[in-house]
């Protein structure tokens, strides 16, 4: 009788045979010899299918220098030693860096000739006078501008004078005289000169300082000022009444801040107290106004480099420099209103306006001459007289 139990189940002394999977020999063992030899033409043929030889087989596929692939002691390619890392300071910038690079360069050369051009727009359109006397004091240290504003109404037609409120008078005087010392190495100082200041004015005697333009002109100016501060001048820059308000409405404005409210009848200035934006008539009105001041002509003289220091900050931001057209217009307005030296060149241009740039960005210095007094009365008329020793200090720093 036949036993049911599963013969898998016997110990492996009762005769059964191993699984054959267990004794069935690895796959790659039974690989075809013939198809071996066929895949070993197939690289030996050419192009053509014609077998190579073996030192065609050779000259395509060299063998390799043992001595580039040492062996090791195990018998294994030995591997070169790991070369070490470079500081991470010595590693190539990234492209990306340089084509930013490269743009930033591209942009600040265009934003140069663009600002070259209009600066040249200006110095060859601004009008030129002979204002340097025949003799000058000994050169000083640094570069000193003379910035004059006149009263000359002589440019205003009969619609303008009665927009601006200037009214007409024949003749011309300077309102505003300042000079603007730009040194070698540091930062400009904007120094007033108030225009009643008696002063010595050659072949004259002695007069308030304003008449020596009235008197000859701006050299005879220039030769006054450089008598009375010992400072030489080297460059001459005139603006009129007409150009005040002319910059400041290419501009779009700017910003003023009055000290009080103010309504002047005789230059029509009409303002609140606190700073504001205004046009180019109120900012005329408001450089000119000296009567409802209780200090004068101080105060106005303050109130000229309040204005030189807003246009100058306002002609620089970038809403102005980023728009050409607005660029283009200042420029025009300044070059139609100014008036400067035979020797005054695009470079001196430049020079003036980075040093306004600087005062108005209150990196430098504005004050006015130290006065004894507002009140001096001498030849029937009342005039400002000079602290002459701290006026003389003053000037010497920036001899």
């Amino acid at each position: 009788m036949a036993s049911n139990q599963d013969p898998r189940s016997s110990s492996p002394n009762d005769g059964w045979e191993p699984d054959s999977r267990s004794s069935r020999p690895a796959q790659h063992d039974s690989v075809n010899q013939e198809s071996l030899t066929d895949y070993e033409d197939f690289f030996r043929q050419d192009s053509r299918g014609r077998l190579r030889s073996e030192s065609e087989r050779t000259a395509e596929h060299p063998a390799v220098p043992a001595e580039r692939y040492p062996m090791n002691e195990g018998g294994g390619v030995a591997t070169a030693p790991i070369a070490p890392s470079e500081p991470a300071g010595d590693e190539p910038k990234p492209k990306g860096k340089k084509r930013v690079r490269r743009i930033l360069l591209w942009v600040l050369a265009g934003f140069l000739a663009y600002s070259l051009a209009i600066t040249a727009v200006f110095a060859f359109s601004v009008t030129k006078v002979e204002a340097m006397p025949t003799q000058q004091v000994a050169g000083t240290s640094g570069t000193n501008y003379l910035l004059v504003g006149t009263d000359n109404r002589d440019n205003l037609t009969k619609k303008q004078r009665k927009q601006l409120g200037t009214g007409y008078i024949e003749g011309q005087r300077t309102d505003t005289i300042m000079v603007l010392h730009v040194p070698l190495v540091g930062e400009p100082t904007l120094v007033s000169i108030p225009r009643d200041s008696w002063v010595p004015i050659e072949g004259h005697g002695s007069d308030k300082i304003n008449a020596a333009y009235a008197f000859g002109g701006p050299a005879l100016l220039v030769n006054t000022v450089e008598r009375t501060t010992g400072l030489r001048i080297d460059n001459y820059v005139e603006i009129g009444m007409d150009g005040v308000a002319e910059v400041v409405d290419a501009l779009g404005g700017i910003t003023l801040c009055p000290k009080a409210n103010y309504n002047d009848q005789r230059s029509g200035l009409k303002i609140k107290k606190g700073c504001q934006e205004v046009n180019g008539k109120t900012a005329l009105a408001y450089v000119r106004m000296r009567y409802s001041d209780p200090t004068g002509d101080i105060g106005r003289a303050e109130r000229q480099r309040e204005y030189i220091a807003a246009v100058g900050k306002k002609a620089m931001s970038p809403t102005t420099w980023l728009n050409p057209f607005k660029a283009f217009s200042v420029s025009n307005a300044a070059a139609d209103s100014l008036t400067v030296d035979e020797s005054t060149g695009i470079f001196d241009d430049t020079r003036l306006a980075v040093a306004l740039g600087m005062i108005s960005l209150e990196r430098g210095e504005s004050t006015s001459v130290p006065i004894e007094t507002d009140a001096y009365w001498v030849g029937g008329q009342q005039a400002v007289k000079w602290d002459t020793p701290k006026a003389l200090k003053l000037f010497e720093s920036l001899a």
